[in-house]
């Protein structure tokens, strides 16, 4: 439809999406083409995405192109149903959110966010389903050209950022950790622990990285952590902040919120192990959790 410089669509006969690619400058000219489609959409450059969720995307990209904050982009990669196969807007919501999760871990380019992602609670199926549109996108996208979420080129690679050295982590660990603190955990942006089985949620503040109420704490403490880690679990006993789980005999839980100076450091109070704050991701699946006391 114009050449690898124009308009045109990618799809195959598997799946039930197509990625539609055509340069920002055009968005006026084939918005008319997309007016009422539900649709997952990226805006990007090399160096800068947003990704967006809409019920029209003709209208919601033409909204886009009168933006000043949207003026960085070159391209705009729409996923919708191929033919108007089913693709509605909780489609759409699932896609921005999975995509995004997986546009920040890939650290290609920096993502520009307007309000954050929407979380959608939904049923084992449904997901299930939407996952294997997330998947069929993600090949979609590449075959497409875009490199927002995985690249081949080497120099867009990001070299990543030196965590825990001695000297940031001796700053630190001189600070003290606040116990009970107000948990005011922002909406669909908790991280959760990728240690063992241990379940923990947390996220970062201004001041440091706030491990939620109801989180498991390791019993164990590995010889290979700093000494000040057995400082900070003795200051949790004394305010009754750490709680025996029934039948359960290696990790307790906390009962209050508790402020860590540093997500590092609360990675490893947490896990009672020399670990860094890469042990805290994005939550893959998030639906709520009903702890009983």
């Amino acid at each position: 439809m114009g050449g690898i410089a124009g308009p045109r669509e990618v799809h195959d006969d598997v799946g039930r999406l197509t990625v539609s690619v055509f340069p920002f400058s055009m968005v006026k000219d084939v918005s008319l083409t997309l007016a009422a489609v539900p649709a997952c959409y990226i805006l990007a450059d090399h160096a800068t995405a947003y990704i967006g969720e809409t019920g029209n995307a003709g209208r919601r990209l033409g909204e886009h192109s009168g933006d000043p904050l949207k003026a960085f982009a070159r391209e705009v990669y729409v996923i919708s149903g191929y033919q108007r196969a089913w693709f509605d807007k909780t489609a759409a919501i699932y896609l921005q959110f999975r995509l995004t999760q997986i546009a920040e871990q890939a650290n290609l380019v920096d993502i520009l966010k307007g309000t954050n992602p929407q979380v959608l609670e939904l049923p084992n199926h449904k997901r299930a389903s939407l996952d294997h549109f997330v998947e069929h996108g993600e090949r979609l996208l590449f075959d497409a050209g875009c490199r927002v979420l995985r690249s081949n080129f080497a120099s867009q690679r990001r070299k990543p950022e030196a965590v825990d050295t001695d000297m940031a982590m001796a700053a630190d660990d001189n600070r003290p950790m606040q116990i009970d603190v107000m948990d005011l955990s922002p909406l669909g942006n908790e991280l959760e622990l990728d240690y063992c089985d241990l379940w923990a949620r947390g996220y970062p503040v201004r001041d440091g990285f706030v491990v939620t109420a109801g989180s498991e704490v390791r019993s164990l403490v590995n010889q290979s952590v700093n000494p000040i880690l057995h400082t900070r679990r003795a200051e949790l006993a004394a305010a009754d902040a750490l709680s025996p789980i029934p039948g359960i005999q290696d990790r307790g839980r906390l009962r209050v919120a508790v402020c860590f100076p540093s997500a590092a450091i609360a990675a490893k109070v947490v896990t009672g192990a020399h670990v860094n704050s890469g042990v805290w991701v994005n939550r893959r699946y998030p639906k709520p959790i009903l702890i009983a006391d």
